[in-house]
């Protein structure tokens, strides 16, 4: 039987563990977009002396603006808004940019534009909405080495891990990106 000052401390603990989880889940979020935003700027860079020079601070814009509607809907995750949302965008971007792109009066520079600037909108979103639900889906996990590797910690922690992990992809990415450049102008 617990007595009434264990209990108190116990209590305590708890009210001091909850209080202390939003500024680490705030802290480990903005340093995770930090380094979200070093791993893009591979990219940027990279692009930034070829002929795409003109759509890079667009694509920046767009990219960032992923980001923030990810961390919109990724703090809700409700898996029914979740679910609605890729649906939008899979629809929205595979059927109606693209038709009306297509058919509008613009020149064909423009409408390449528009397809690859919605283009990276929506398939970054769909990519962290994608990373988000596996942390989430993570069931019974538990690491023997590192022992705050559980599933708690994954869904607690699943946006700035999906961030973490899209940073990974953009530095793998920008290697492959120098590359391809190289070799289309060599």
């Amino acid at each position: 039987m617990e007595t009434r000052i264990e209990k108190y401390k116990r209590k305590k603990r708890t009210v001091w563990r909850n209080m202390m989880s939003t500024p680490k889940l705030l802290l480990f979020l903005a340093t995770s977009f930090i380094i979200y935003l070093l791993s893009t700027g591979l990219w940027v860079r990279t692009l930034y002396h070829s002929t795409y020079k003109d759509l890079i601070d667009t694509a920046l814009t767009i990219n960032i603006m992923s980001v923030g509607f990810f961390i919109i809907v990724g703090f809700a995750n409700i898996k029914p808004i979740v679910i609605f949302f890729k649906s939008l965008i899979k629809i929205a971007f595979t059927v109606w940019v693209v038709l009306l792109v297509q058919f509008s009066a613009l020149s064909q520079e423009e409408q390449k534009a528009w397809v690859i600037l919605c283009g990276l909108f929506f398939v970054y979103l769909e990519v962290f909405l994608d990373f988000n639900d596996m942390f989430h889906g993570l069931k019974e996990f538990q690491s023997n080495k590192i022992k705050f590797l559980n599933n708690k910690f994954f869904e607690d922690y699943s946006l700035p891990l999906s961030l973490l992990l899209t940073s990974l992809l953009n530095i793998i990415l920008s290697f492959f990106i120098i590359d391809l450049l190289n070799a289309l102008s060599g």
